[in-house]
């Protein structure tokens, strides 16, 4: 989910700052060039950020030799920052309203804790493009509630039937199969919702829009979920190459809308 919170965060985020950072702006999923080859693709053999750099003059060596000084950053500090931020959101964005039951199971896995690493992500991505955080708050906590449908579904029976999450009894030990099928279907809708309603009106419309077009796409079959077919398919085998060649063709998905975007 973090490609598409980058890419996500930084469209939404872009509109505030327009004039100051539209030479710095991107609206693409992040991606390390190591990720961009295909043995099948004579295209993509070279990283997208050097055939689009390849009419660039050369860089002076002995300049880009010299160390840069490095920043004065806690990392540890930063996360647990950013992620008390995410986890206020989220405790205020889904109250225990009717029908208590559902509400309850939702906050019950959306709120057992974690390193927030997906959500934080996202906030980082929309300062890397010097964006407003307040703008990326709520694109921060869908990613975090999509993540959690996936924990929740995951630990069905007819998943990987777990009975333990972070210590704690999975939802459907908690509250029954049921329920908690509901409660991860839920999450997933609202993510959608809170996305929507939630993201400041000084983002134009279209921005928001293109922003949840991104996120739906990264959980739908070319993404999320084509991730946990091949966890399914490939449990218990010893050869992984229905494995590799499914996440081959997720990836071949996602350089494909990369270079379109």
């Amino acid at each position: 989910m973090a490609s598409s919170s980058f890419s996500a965060t930084a469209t939404i985020s872009s509109s505030h700052h327009h004039h100051q950072s539209q030479s710095l702006l991107f609206n693409k999923p992040f991606i390390h060039n190591s990720f961009i080859f295909s043995k099948k693709s004579p295209s993509l053999r070279q990283p997208l950020k050097l055939r689009a750099s390849a009419s660039v003059a050369p860089v002076d060596q002995t300049a880009a030799a010299l160390p840069l000084p490095l920043p004065d950053f806690d990392f540890k500090d930063y996360m647990l920052t950013k992620a008390d931020r995410v986890n206020a959101a989220l405790d205020q964005s889904i109250p225990l309203a009717h029908p208590i039951k559902i509400h309850e199971a939702m906050r019950y896995s959306l709120l057992a804790g974690g390193k927030r690493v997906r959500p934080v992500l996202c906030l980082a991505a929309c300062e890397m493009v010097g964006g407003d955080e307040s703008l990326a708050l709520p694109m921060a906590c869908a990613t975090e509630m999509i993540h959690t449908m996936s924990l929740i579904h995951d630990d069905l029976p007819c998943m990987d039937n777990d009975d333990l999450r972070r210590g704690l009894p999975t939802n459907h030990k908690k509250y029954g199969e049921d329920t908690a099928i509901l409660a991860g279907d839920a999450l997933l809708s609202f993510s959608f919702e809170h996305v929507a309603v939630r993201t400041p009106k000084t983002v134009s419309p279209d921005r928001v829009v293109r922003a949840i077009a991104e996120l739906g796409s990264a959980v739908g079959s070319a993404g999320l979920v084509a991730g946990q077919i091949v966890d399914i398919a490939s449990e218990g085998d010893e050869d992984v190459t229905l494995e590799v060649s499914l996440l081959e063709y997720i990836l071949l998905d996602i350089l494909i809308n990369f270079e379109h975007l």
